[in-house]
């Protein structure tokens, strides 16, 4: 068959226009396949088509359309005589198909570019646990259209490839070749009850942690119910305080290759170096403070690098921009409170409201240790009161898909704190929004808590959210009634990425007879720096 384009072939059944057209309509199938987990443009619950799904649907329709028109030029040469290359009708087709696999390719870029870096590492995951299922039917279509264009040699080399291709896939799903290997030293949190020395590693595998206390030595698993938990790239295993406090540790994993009903196949186990886990409970404590880092980790870490030495870290929320897969608590969260602590101090963790998205939201807080994100910490004089503000709009609310009871979670939350007893007169609060129960029409139940706050001994509440760094004060319209009500509370809202694209992270160092705020943009530029009594 002669497939070579006649110059008189009309342009959209030109085979190498055609071939632009099902790769353009394909990129944008695959595109938007990642934008819709971000990019709601309406309610795709109420109809098919609508935002993102709606897209991802038309531009596979697309591709398949000019796939169907180049394997008809490529494979029917003609149709009840006719040549199929003056057909009025495939030209139309291929002409829409051109047109639109082009515009869904650019606004693939447009939209790539508008969501910003955070949005870089979903977009990753996204094609990487799509590619076992992408691209061996792209490869299919391919080799399918490309085999007309082969003669000889050509196609023998195809058939070669593609073979290749076959057996390495299936050796890698029998015998998987990637070294087993820890992502970051571990993260001590504080769940208010016990340690948990959370670690990742790049395969899901078991885990424990080996230390010597009192004279005996334990290795403690991460297990749920008598069974070891092997499915996880994250692992959380909870350690008594006594136990942990001042003493060494090491970490450990077992690969879990395959799980059976009988048996299973494990690969390789790693042990880490040993760590020390040093806890400050003296008169003097110094917390480096960070929130809404959105995974710019980068600008966060010369932020940090700027305000000197700390005891411990208070993590107040908002890592990245949602929890679509484990892979982005991994890197957002314990790497990077690897990174912070070196697995030598503890870090208290503060839910904030864009780790509530996602289909990985859900088993997130488990993932870290904690069984609740409301909880209390005492460290020598000082007590601090961690609360969980959920999410900043309604549970109807469309960014949420019907998936959030964050009034419920909150009103339990209230509940709990009406049970506690007070704390202390050295009393520091930590939640997201400084509101604590945010949505406009649960006002009543953000005073409400502040009430309860002070009723502890709170004279400090420490927040994030609004990327902005500063003492609220009653010129704050909407703060105003919560600081007239609450005199003796000083509210502080930390900073994080600012709308320059620069970072604010801020450190808090308790004595008895005060707390001093200081805060550092990551070039540098000291922002805050006020000393208030207790």
């Amino acid at each position: 068959m002669n497939t070579k384009t006649d110059k008189k072939t009309p342009f959209f059944l030109r085979i190498p226009v055609l071939w632009c057209a099902f790769l353009c309509a394909a990129v944008g199938a695959c595109g938007f396949r990642t934008f819709r987990l971000f990019w709601v443009f309406y309610d795709p619950n109420t109809f098919f088509l609508g935002g993102a799904k709606g897209l991802f649907v038309i531009s596979v329709a697309v591709s398949a359309l000019a796939a169907a028109v180049l394997a008809l030029r490529l494979y029917v040469p003609a149709v009840k005589g006719k040549p199929t290359e003056n057909s009025k009708v495939l030209c139309v087709l291929g002409g829409v198909a051109f047109v639109l696999g082009v515009i869904f390719f650019v606004a693939d870029i447009v939209l790539f570019i508008l969501s910003g870096a955070e949005a870089a590492q979903p977009i990753f995951l996204t094609f990487k646990k799509d590619l076992p299922f992408t691209a061996p039917v792209l490869a299919v279509a391919a080799a399918v259209l490309a085999l007309p264009r082969l003669k000889g040699k050509g196609r023998a080399v195809l058939a070669l490839c593609m073979a290749a291709c076959i057996l390495a896939s299936s050796l890698w799903a029998l015998f998987p070749m990637h070294t087993y290997r820890f992502e970051s030293d571990p993260v001590v949190m504080d769940t208010g009850e016990n340690y948990a020395v959370v670690f990742a590693t790049n395969q899901k595998g078991t885990g424990f942690v080996h230390y010597t206390y009192g004279g005996k030595t334990y290795t403690v698993y991460a297990q749920t119910h008598g069974r070891r938990i092997g499915d996880r790239l994250i692992h959380s295993v909870h350690i008594p305080y006594a136990h942990l406090k001042g003493n060494r540790y090491t970490v450990g994993s077992t690969r879990v290759i395959e799980e059976y009903g009988y048996g299973s196949r494990l690969g390789a186990t790693i042990t880490s170096p040993a760590y020390t886990l040093q806890v400050n409970e003296g008169d003097t404590q110094k917390y480096l403070v960070i929130s809404d880092w959105h995974a710019r980790l980068k600008e966060a870490k010369a932020a940090i690098s700027r305000l000197g030495e700390y005891d411990a870290v208070v993590m107040l929320g908002d890592p990245a921009g949602s929890m679509d897969y484990e892979e982005q608590a991994v890197q957002n969260v314990v790497r990077f409170g690897g990174d912070l602590t070196g697995g030598a101090m503890p870090v208290i963790y503060v839910r904030g409201n864009h780790e509530t998205r996602g289909a990985f939201a859900a088993d997130f807080p488990a993932y870290i240790g904690y069984e609740r994100l409301y909880y209390t910490v005492g460290r020598g004089d000082y007590h601090f009161l961690v609360l969980d503000s959920g999410e900043d709009k309604e549970d109807t609310h469309i960014e949420y898909g019907g998936m959030t009871d964050y009034t419920r979670n909150r009103l339990d939350m209230l509940n709990w704190l009406r049970e506690q007893k007070p704390l202390g007169d050295k009393t520091v609060v930590f939640s997201h929004a400084w509101q604590v129960c945010e949505p406009e029409e649960e006002a009543a139940e953000s005073l409400a808590a502040w009430n309860e706050m002070d009723r502890l001994g709170a004279r400090f509440l420490i927040s994030g959210h609004t990327h902005t760094c500063e003492v609220l004060s009653k010129e704050n319209a909407q703060a105003a009634p919560y600081l007239a009500a609450h005199p003796s509370m000083t509210a502080y809202i930390d900073g994080g990425i600012t709308e320059e694209g620069g970072y604010i992270a801020s450190k808090l160092t308790l004595t008895p007879q005060s707390v001093q705020i200081e805060a550092a943009d990551d070039v540098g530029n000291k922002v805050v720096n006020e000393t208030f009594s207790w």
